[in-house]
């Protein structure tokens, strides 16, 4: 990992997407009956934080692309097209799309872990 924008790594990355589900979730408590005002308020206000993250993002893009000039581009994209092969222009863009490759990355890795102890447990494996 290296220095970005903030709220761009893997904790941000979790944390953004878990706000981006909970409406679902709390669809699927609501048609349960299990809903409640309350939940809708608290998850309106993480939307809110989700909004401000998002917003700071780009404002903090915007400022770093200023100080460093229009010839920022040799620093981003470095990072962003030894590993995948693509160029981007965008400082917002380099970090949050390696961070989400990171995330999905770490998240893979979890449920290839999950599935070799499953299969372990099954055949009794030591």
């Amino acid at each position: 990992m290296f220095a970005g924008i903030p709220a761009t790594g893997i904790g941000g990355i979790f944390y953004l997407a878990l706000v981006l589900f909970m409406p679902f979730k709390e669809l699927w408590r609501a048609m349960k009956g299990e809903s409640s005002a309350e939940r809708w308020l608290f998850i309106a206000s993480r939307w809110g934080l989700f909004a401000i993250v998002i917003a700071m993002m780009w404002l903090q893009a915007a400022i770093m692309k200023w100080v460093m000039g229009t010839d920022m581009t040799k620093f981003m994209t470095a990072g962003a097209a030894s590993l995948t092969g693509n160029k981007t222009t965008s400082v917002l863009g380099a970090t949050l799309y390696l961070g989400i490759l990171c995330f999905i990355s770490v998240i893979a890795l979890m449920h290839g872990v999950r599935l070799v102890l499953a299969v372990r447990r099954i055949f009794a494996v030591r």
